[in-house]
């Protein structure tokens, strides 16, 4: 049988890395319908998942995508679906089991402009708050990395699986259509050099160990067993007491939405990161993420070429929202500009709010379709400091 990660240097696709990704992960287990512009993905598993003794299939609709990959998380497999916005929707219902139960698995949402089926083969970033607040119920925290290149698309694929097993939870890659379609070198390194965690396993008796840790409501690398181990695993949609019994007392819930909150709020110095250039002596910062932070890079260095003093900074982690880094940004600058490829400001309302007021805080917003240029950002940046 073939190595799972293929050593090299290659020309491909942000989809193709990301799938590429989750084999050098550990992933042997795919499931999703097809939709644009995350398709490739499917298509390029389908390939390689039999040459690595995995499975891939696809699914009658979005809402089995994600029951499967559950499914097969709990049977102890790695397990990844992939989507765009209409998909995410529908698999939002399958999700908040999979939160509840703190199944580890990845969930891919290929950004598309929208609403609804909007421009199914173009770009947009509308997804930011479905991906947070999507699922029925509240009371999570949720995980969500983001790519800007086809190189982060491969690496963050790898960590959005580590994450996974880490905090026992489902983890977003929240990409969109520009990685996805963007074909650039990307290197794959030697398998010895790649960090990957596995799923830790129980080391009591099954009759000492307990599900669900809401004792301990932060405590990650939280032992997960495979059905057909021995250990009693429920994972009902219902709100469970720490063996996994169904409950309905204001106790066992608060229990267990303090745990599927705090495991995440209370490490988040696990989880920040960030893309910070310029800083040093910035008085105007620049905001982007995913595939749109590159002309808003762009625009930043064209702004010091012109003697503006702009700094750049680009949430690498999206949820939770990095705000101590947005913060720091904010206290340095007169003013923030935010580029973001929506225009109902998703990523703009969270930097104001993580900016309590140091700095004021502008939108540059667009519907989707074509991603921003960095003249377009540069003129508006400009517009700024008049």
């Amino acid at each position: 049988m073939p190595r799972a990660v293929k050593t090299g240097r290659y020309f491909v696709q942000g989809d193709e890395a990301i799938a590429e990704g989750a084999i050098a992960a550990g992933c042997k287990y795919f499931a999703a319908y097809p939709i644009t512009p995350a398709s490739e993905i499917a298509e390029c598993l389908a390939k390689r998942m039999p040459e690595v003794g995995g499975v891939v299939i696809q699914m009658e609709d979005e809402i089995a995508s994600i029951h499967s990959i559950g499914g097969a998380s709990v049977a102890g497999v790695k397990a990844m679906t992939a989507s765009s916005g209409p998909g995410i929707s529908l698999k939002l219902e399958g999700l908040g089991w999979g939160i509840k139960n703190e199944i580890p698995y990845v969930v891919v949402d290929m950004q598309r402009a929208g609403p609804s089926n909007g421009v199914a083969t173009r770009v947009g970033q509308g997804d930011l708050y479905t991906v947070k607040y999507g699922s029925a119920g509240g009371n999570n925290s949720i995980i969500a990395l983001s790519p800007m290149s086809t190189q982060e698309a491969f690496d963050l694929t790898i960590e959005c699986f580590n994450l996974a097993e880490t905090f026992r939870t489902p983890v977003f890659l929240l990409s969109d259509e520009t990685v996805a379609h963007t074909r650039e070198l990307l290197v794959i390194p030697e398998e010895s050099e790649l960090h990957i965690v596995e799923r830790k396993k129980p080391t009591v008796a099954p009759e000492e160990f307990l599900m669900y840790p809401l004792d301990t409501p932060d405590i990650i690398n939280y032992p997960f067993p495979n059905i057909g181990e021995g250990y009693g695993i429920c994972v009902s949609p219902y709100t469970h007491t720490s063996q996994g019994y169904a409950t309905t007392t204001e106790h066992d819930q608060d229990r267990m939405a303090q745990r599927l909150v705090r495991k995440i709020t209370e490490n988040l110095h696990l989880l920040t990161r960030v893309q910070e250039e310029m800083m040093e002596d910035a008085e105007y910062g620049l905001i982007a993420y995913g595939g749109d932070s590159r002309p808003a890079l762009e625009a930043a260095k064209r702004a010091r070429e012109e003697g503006i003093k702009a700094g750049f900074l680009r949430p690498i982690i999206v949820w939770p929202f990095p705000d101590e880094p947005v913060s720091r940004m904010a206290s340095k600058v007169k003013k923030i500009l935010v580029a973001e490829l929506n225009r109902d400001g998703q990523l703009t309302r969270e930097v104001a709010r993580a900016a309590r007021g140091q700095a004021e805080v502008y939108h540059l917003g667009s519907g989707g379709v074509e991603p921003h240029l960095p003249e377009t950002i540069l003129e508006e940046f400009k517009k700024l400091m008049k």
